[in-house]
């Protein structure tokens, strides 16, 4: 969603709720005004030779009434204003939410995951402030110092008012500068920020290398350096903020001195009453407050400018097309041919595909083998979409690739990358994952095709063990099952495994490869691995150097060329001799 469309959405929401807190506002600030004039007269009545006291009683009773008025319309328009700011935070949240689904894998690949965590916390965090406290505080400052002015020239005296009130320029002039440094420092501290939580989550994801390369002391380092960097950041920033307040409360000594000497002087010539002396300087008092309250807003004001700068800068980044997020059941993902194909990711200087041409059947094997950054994991990330693939190069059931929806191609096909990414929950949410609503026959056939069933009857829970964060409690192949059981459980017509059995024994990977033997039928798979022995039954074996096939044909016909697969067939047969 698009940032003016969010904003369009928000506003015919909560728009009404905003204008209504506006009104009820001003109604306060208005009442709260009424005060001072009041309190004037009493002190006038109290000071005339006969008091009333029936009047300064009916004062005191109009005191009592403007409390109750106060409190009742500021409990109401902070429900509009401060509610309305919650209503945006959680708009924001889930149409970033939403921006962060839909957009493709190679956003990921150029963003930190601490920069994407600011946005979510930080940013919305400031943008909420903004919407909410900041703008009911500009408000409140704006209508405290039109009724204070009128007030004060109107029934007390316009010469004094213009008098006590002049030094006040300066106080805004001054802060109105602070808070174009203000800005500009916190953009810096939101930076920073993004570099330390990046550190921190790759910290905790990398612990055990971290301990098994014994580099905690230098990790350590590293962190209390940006740390460092963090403190002086925010201590820059404070020291622009704080200096706000004691400038425009030492030019509003300058006004309150004014006002005494001036306004002593009008008393004591009888212009104006010992009671509008105290009701002028009240109205300063309440002038002050929003003026100095005037370098909090700018700084809550600039945060949130700083921060819908960001997050327009990432709702404006193209997502993948509507058209790729279409059903179309006529797609039928186990017929993939390749012509030719060539490929190179964006600002890379070569290409990762060159000239890649492959026939796949339905209810065949394809196997890819080669050194690492030969271009394997590459074919099945355009094969899954992930990456724009050149017109009339790749066809998906006799279909052009870029003439069919992703969303249908990754309905029908299980693909299980090289990581075997798990989600923190139990085995059982992480192989039903691809399947919302699948029950326990469903689950457990999955898993046992897979290869889990002994590991499930040595973990005290079975299905129901936590995994963990990213699978963390369990072994790799462990995690690499349970990935495989969750692309196996939607039955997919194509399956994607790469390198998906790396971390298992030959025997437990003998054992997965029959379970998914008897259960090919028509399903097409491409099994991308460096194990050989993995991809020695596939129907046509590709074995690519540097994006290209060198030696393409059956395992059987491979040896007998004696060439690169041959020798690394040898190799690894004989590593296995020795283990």
């Amino acid at each position: 969603m698009r940032w003016s469309i969010l904003i369009r959405e928000f506003l015919r929401r909560h728009g009404w709720a905003y204008a209504l807190g506006a009104v009820l506002l001003v109604a306060c600030i208005y009442m709260q005004t009424l005060s001072p004039l009041v309190l004037g007269e009493a002190i006038d009545a109290l000071g005339a030779p006969d008091i009333d006291a029936q009047y300064v009683g009916r004062c005191a009773l109009q005191l009592v009434g403007i409390a109750v008025a106060v409190f009742l319309l500021r409990f109401a328009w902070r429900f509009c204003i401060i509610g309305g700011s919650r209503y945006a935070e959680r708009m924001l949240r889930r149409a970033l939410c939403v921006k962060f689904q839909s957009m493709p894998v190679g956003f990921y690949h150029k963003r930190r995951s601490g920069d994407l965590l600011a946005y979510a916390i930080n940013d919305i965090g400031a943008v909420r402030m903004t919407l909410g406290p900041g703008l009911a505080q500009m408000l409140t400052s704006i209508s405290t110092a039109v009724f204070s002015f009128l007030s004060m020239s109107g029934s007390v005296h316009m010469g004094l008012t213009l008098a006590a009130l002049a030094p006040v320029p300066f106080a805004a002039a001054a802060i109105l500068r602070i808070g174009a440094l203000v800005r500009e420092r916190f953009r810096r501290v939101q930076q920073q920020f993004a570099l330390l939580s990046g550190h921190v989550n790759e910290n905790i994801m990398g612990m055990r290398v971290i301990k098994t390369f014994v580099q905690e002391e230098a990790q350590e380092k590293l962190y209390d350096g940006e740390s460092e960097e963090m403190m002086r950041l925010n201590v820059n920033l404070v020291r622009a903020s704080a200096s706000m307040s004691p400038i425009t409360q030492g030019i509003f000594g300058l006004s309150f001195l004014i006002s005494i000497a001036y306004g002593g002087t009008l008393v004591s010539q009888g212009e104006i009453s010992l009671g509008d002396f105290a009701t002028f300087n009240a109205y300063l008092l309440m002038i002050m407050q929003p003026i100095v309250a005037l370098g909090r807003i700018v700084n809550i004001l600039q945060r949130g400018q700083a921060s819908v700068k960001r997050l327009r800068e990432i709702f404006s980044q193209p997502g993948i097309p509507p058209e790729e997020m279409v059903e179309d059941a006529s797609v039928q993902p186990a017929s993939i041919r390749a012509e030719h194909l060539t490929f190179r990711y964006p600002d890379s200087a070569q290409d990762a595909l060159h000239d890649v041409s492959f026939t796949l059947r339905p209810g065949q094997t394809l196997g890819v083998v080669g050194p690492t950054g030969c271009g394997k994991s590459t074919l099945l990330n355009l094969i899954m979409k992930f990456y724009t693939t050149p017109e009339g190069m790749l066809f998906v059931g006799g279909r052009d690739i870029r003439q069919t929806p992703a969303l249908a191609i990754r309905e029908k096909t299980g693909y299980v990358p090289q990581e075997g990414f798990l989600f923190s929950g139990t085995l059982w949410e992480n192989i039903a994952f691809y399947q919302q609503g699948a029950g326990d026959e469903e689950v457990h056939r999955a898993a046992e095709t897979a290869g889990l069933t002994v590991d499930l009857e040595q973990l005290p829970n079975g299905l129901e063990t936590m995994v963990g964060e990213r699978g963390a409690h369990v072994s790799g192949g462990q995690r690499q099952r349970t990935a495989l059981a969750r692309a196996l459980i939607r039955n997919p017509e194509l399956l994607l495994l790469d390198d998906t059995l790396s971390a298992v024994d030959n025997h437990t990977q003998a054992v997965v490869l029959g379970n998914l033997e008897k259960l090919r039928g028509t399903r097409s798979a491409i099994i991308v691995a460096h194990k050989l022995s993995a991809v020695q039954h596939a129907d046509e074996i590709l074995y690519m150097e540097r994006g290209c096939v060198k030696e393409r044909g059956t395992h059987e016909e491979l040896l007998a060329l004696d060439g690169a697969y041959a020798a690394l067939w040898a190799q690894q047969q004989g590593e296995e001799g020795v283990a």
